[in-house]
């Protein structure tokens, strides 16, 4: 018989039922496993979930359930029971209102493991419900200290936690009011801090919109730039001018939006672009739309493949780590008398292609792309 399972469906019919009934919609199980305690008429065994630990109880008839919210637990105790020739633990927990104790078929100690995790990534009920002490004063503390996890997420680009941090302050806030007397001094200074709140979950609502809207274009102006250097690469005149010029425009729309709200960036902006034109890649030498000349020139610079190129494409001259001489970028490279003038455009193009996930994470990251967009669109005819 299975002892240890972290899939619903590797228990024991007898078990199984009663726990899946228990489980809310938003509840994820974790494992289960089976205790020593019963013996031939009864079994229990422990299910851990993302909510509850439960308590089940298997008789020769019935069963029974005991849930325990992760959210009251205070104390957890492990130890290792050694027998002969078994290894088992023990596991002791305290809660608000009881204690628990079990020996557990549990010799790696996989499942004393998932419940410490469990318990450990339990939001603290006096956070996510500031009001939950009945002591005024305690309620304000937490509420404040929401308040600071806020401005604290927000600092470190976490835009959506610091607003669901805020709003939880504003219930707090407002609960808290509601239980004052009209007369209680601590009033004034709590509808200010209600206000300040408001007001800076406002603006992170902007803050957030704004975003989206710069995503929004960047994912278009640079689906517009992937497109214009693959037909520009591929001799595609036409299509790559247009697509320049659209990529070209993007950008710009981008940068009106980005213009002294650095803010913008307080978190990098990811984009995916579509990829379902296919790139080209693989040996320079078998792009017929290069010269033997300039093949020849890149492979002196140890450039034999697209990913070579890729890789000088951007950004100021890498400085080689061992010491040596710097590394040259593309555009140094299209200074050398040796690389054919009419495969420079190509060669650029080439070097620009993206097809996985792109960080745009200043302003300076936009430019860039748009200087390269409008040298595409100069190039092309």
């Amino acid at each position: 018989m299975t002892e240890y399972c972290t899939q619903q469906n590797e228990l024991p019919d007898a078990i199984r039922g009663y726990v899946v009934d228990a489980l809310s919609e938003a509840e994820t199980f974790r494992a289960a496993v089976k205790t020593t305690t019963g013996g031939l008429t009864q079994t229990v065994w422990l299910a851990v979930t993302s909510d509850n630990l439960f308590v089940v109880v298997s008789k020769l008839i019935d069963a029974t359930l005991v849930s325990v919210p992760l959210t009251t637990v205070t104390s957890i105790e492990v130890d290792r029971v050694d027998l002969p020739g078994e290894r088992r633990r023990e596991i002791s927990l305290e809660t608000v209102d009881d204690s628990f104790t079990y020996e557990l078929h549990d010799p790696d100690g996989e499942f004393t493991d998932t419940v410490q995790t469990a318990v450990a990534g339990v939001p603290d009920p006096e956070l996510t419900d500031p009001t939950h002490p009945t002591d005024i004063d305690h309620a304000i503390q937490n509420c404040e200290d929401v308040v600071e996890a806020a401005a604290s997420a927000r600092s470190e680009g976490s835009l959506d936690e610091a607003s669901d941090q805020y709003e939880t302050a504003i219930t707090g806030y407002r609960t808290v009011l509601e239980r004052l007397s009209t007369g209680d001094d601590r009033r004034d200074a709590i509808e200010e801090a209600l206000t300040d709140i408001q007001a800076a979950r406002q603006q992170l609502s902007e803050l957030q919109e704004r975003r989206e809207t710069v995503k929004t274009r960047l994912t278009a102006a640079e689906n517009s730039f992937q497109t214009a250097v693959r037909a520009h690469a591929n001799g595609e005149q036409t299509v790559a001018k247009i697509r320049y010029r659209q990529a070209r425009d993007g950008f710009e729309d981008a940068l009106e939006l980005i213009d002294g709200d650095l803010s913008v960036f307080a978190k990098p902006i990811r984009i995916s672009p579509d990829a379902d034109t296919l790139a080209v890649s693989g040996p320079l030498a078998e792009f017929s739309r290069l010269s033997t000349a300039s093949i020849e020139a890149l492979f002196d610079d140890e450039i034999a493949t697209v990913a070579d190129l890729q890789g000088r494409a951007a950004g100021p001259t890498a400085v080689d780590t061992a010491g040596s001489e710097p590394t040259p970028t593309v555009g140094d490279l299209s200074e050398s008398a040796a690389i054919d003038r009419a495969d420079v455009p190509v060669l650029l193009a080439l070097s620009w292609q993206r097809t996985e996930p792109i960080s745009f994470a200043a302003r300076s990251d936009v430019e860039h792309r748009l200087d390269q967009a409008t040298s595409g669109y100069d190039e092309t005819v």
